[in-house]
């Protein structure tokens, strides 16, 4: 049994020792050799990454005008539910009270127009009453004073004494029986207009009832609290037994009873630093831009609107990893964000794809803009390029015709294209399935120092 234990631990030390050799025999033809890579032609992206939250495009807090107790809870939260299905209902016994009292004030208000127009007739007759008046003692002045006028004018022989003073008597009577019901007229006419007044009054007084009526009569049917969208019941916020206050009775508009989310339109509210931003301006559609004309509309067919974007956006979260989904940008804030110095715009990007549906909002999103792309051009890695012996940029090669063995290297300049961080694309000096050095043999570098 010793010897088998021995056997083994001689055999492990001989493993380890080889492996170990190995590795560092490897490493030491690495750094001899260096490393390459071969020239190949692909497709080069320059993307701009921005963070943002995915949120849907329509939120809406259910609230009720009417006040109660809550008795029914018909949706929870993660319900799918659509417009017009019952979410919460009231007791409607305070809302039927309210309406049985809006009634009745409405009754009295009817009440009192039909007497103020009763009482506007009645004055009306006053002014004809004593205008008729004014008019028939006018013309019994007129008779007096002709009477009056006529003895007067007789001579003192013919005249008595007495007949005269009577006659001046009932005219003096007459004119001012007229100057009465003249000031009755006027008295008559001013009494309408009080009247008028009062039926105005009570006209507006009715008005306001009717309408105080059909308010409460529409709390009472706001005692059931309807969904006014289709979507998701994001949350509940109250419960069975919590007693509301109604909007017409809060200064706050009314408690927030539920929220309601559309799920058929997601967007990421990206954040976009300022240095992309004017990147991100050049591709975004027409209806997009800051200042873009009033008409211009992104479509609300996602398909249109996928048609008339031209670049879509890639947008990836940390619950889906193996996913991608695409977006199209809805609209860019003109107004900057500054949080600690950090300035950022904020970008719409409404999500198009099918999968969708697999977002919930509140997620951290990923976007992905594509500001720049070239198709089918030679790439070379960048950790490859260099600054040449003359301050020229390109790469080094194998030198050619010389043995590989030798290691010798030459030095390549290179005219560069769009660089994405990883590749940059070589628009002249190299061609496809030459070998770049990204890490250079050990000799070149004895020779540099050399020389």
């Amino acid at each position: 049994m010793k010897n088998i234990v021995i056997t083994i631990l001689f055999l492990t030390t001989i493993v380890v020792g080889y492996i170990a050799a190995t590795s560092k025999l490897r490493l030491s033809l690495e750094g001899l050799e260096g490393k390459s890579k071969t020239i190949v032609r692909g497709d080069l992206m320059l993307p701009i990454n921005a963070t943002g939250e995915i949120r849907p495009a329509l939120r809406v807090e259910i609230k009720s005008e009417a006040s109660g107790e809550v008795i029914e809870i018909a949706r929870l939260a993660g319900d799918r539910v659509q417009a017009g299905d019952l979410l919460i209902r009231l007791d409607p016994a305070d809302e039927q009270r309210s309406v049985s009292r809006a009634k009745l004030d409405l009754e009295v208000a009817q009440y009192r127009l039909e007497e103020s127009k009763i009482s506007l007739l009645q004055a009306r007759n006053q002014i004809d009453s004593a205008y008729s008046r004014v008019a028939q003692l006018q013309a019994s002045l007129e008779f007096s004073l002709f009477r009056k006028e006529k003895i007067e004018a007789l001579p003192p022989e013919q005249r008595n004494d007495e007949e005269v003073m009577q006659r001046r008597t009932t005219y003096v009577g007459q004119l001012a029986q007229l100057q009465g019901a003249k000031a009755e007229h006027e008295l008559a006419k001013l009494k309408v207009q009080q009247v008028q007044q009062t039926v105005h009054q009570a006209e507006a007084t009715l008005a306001t009832m009717q309408n105080n009526f059909a308010e409460a009569q529409e709390r009472l049917s706001e005692t059931d609290i309807h969904c006014l969208i289709d979507g998701i019941v994001a949350d509940v916020r109250t419960q069975i037994g919590e007693v509301i206050q109604g909007g017409k009775s809060a200064f706050t508009g009314g408690t927030v009873l539920a929220v309601v989310i559309s799920t058929d339109r997601l967007m990421v509210k990206a954040e976009v630093d300022e240095s992309d931003i004017g990147q991100v301006l050049k591709i975004a559609p027409p209806w997009a831009s800051p200042g873009h004309a009033s008409h211009l509309r992104m479509p609300e067919n996602l398909d249109e609107a996928l048609a008339q974007a031209g670049q879509l956006p890639i947008i990836t979260v940390e619950s889906f990893r193996d996913q991608e989904f695409h977006g199209v940008i809805e609209r860019i804030y003109p107004e900057p964000r500054n949080i600690s110095n950090v300035v950022t715009y904020l970008v719409d990007v409404v999500i198009t794809s099918e999968n969708r549906r697999l977002l919930l909002p509140g997620m951290r999103a990923d976007v992905r803009f594509t500001a720049e792309k070239r198709t089918d051009v030679v790439l070379c890695p960048n950790e490859a390029i260099r600054e040449g012996p003359h301050g020229q940029l390109g790469v080094y090669i194998p030198k050619r015709n010389t043995p590989a063995q030798q290691r010798d290297t030459e030095f390549v300049v290179c005219k560069l294209g769009l660089d994405n961080g990883s590749n940059t694309e070589i628009i002249d000096g190299l061609t496809v399935g030459m070998t770049v050095y990204t890490k250079l043999p050990s000799k070149t570098d004895k020779d540099k120092d050399d020389s």
